[in-house]
């Protein structure tokens, strides 16, 4: 049976993906290496201030599921600039964009792709190491008709998930109404706020678990 009496058909429904820990997966370990092997240390830590360390510090708090406010490596990236410490901005660039498909999602998505439906992408991605693991993860990137990835407003606030303006955003862009749309994500706050704007909403937790979710909607 269909869940919420929706009917998801290929040429009415939108897929739109999480990013990380859904398709992309991370190793700390691959981090750790990547940062030992950084040869920039001393400008890097010449060029520190307290605002830097402080956003990252919730940066890695929070990548270690240690601090569940979620900071855009955008943020730590935009924070370095101004403090003119371009080795920050090389690392954190590199390092977020160290990431491996996590390939039986990824066979999900393309077997969505065989059978007529279209994929958006809605990650709280930085601009940066998007436009880095557009060009690495090109095969998986290019089954997106689009994307929503954090964006400032005029005043400067950045908006990003699980701020319900993220999804209404990408709904009014795409000029999509929430039935049309089933939202994919690990995190349950993230969930949350897409629900709270009528989006069907599935929490990943691995792809036997979403394909069975998929087949249980009818899309596969």
């Amino acid at each position: 049976m269909l869940k919420n009496n929706r009917l998801f058909l290929p040429n009415n429904t939108v897929l739109l993906w999480d990013l990380h820990e859904v398709l992309l997966q991370k190793s700390m370990w691959r981090w750790i290496v990547l940062c030992l092997q950084f040869n920039r240390k001393l400008e890097l830590i010449r060029t520190l201030d307290k605002t830097i360390i402080s956003i990252a510090c919730t940066f890695i708090l929070e990548r270690i599921r240690l601090k569940k406010k979620e900071l855009v490596s955008e943020e730590l990236l935009n924070a370095a600039r101004a403090a003119n410490n371009y080795a920050l901005v090389e690392l954190v660039t590199t390092v977020c964009s160290a990431y491996t498909p996590i390939d039986p999602t990824v066979q999900l998505l393309k077997n969505l792709s065989a059978r007529g439906y279209t994929h958006h992408l809605g990650s709280n991605i930085g601009e940066t190491v998007f436009k880095r693991c557009n060009t690495t993860f090109n095969t998986i990137f290019s089954e997106f008709k689009t994307y929503t990835i954090p964006f400032y407003t005029a005043d400067k606030k950045i908006i990003k998930k699980p701020n319900p303006h993220f999804f209404i955003t990408h709904l009014t862009k795409n000029s999509l109404t929430p039935d049309r749309v089933i939202f994919i994500d690990d995190k349950k706050m993230n969930i949350e706020a897409a629900q709270s704007v009528g989006i069907h909403a599935i929490q990943f937790i691995n792809a036997k678990q979403l394909q069975k979710d998929l087949t249980d909607l009818g899309l596969l």
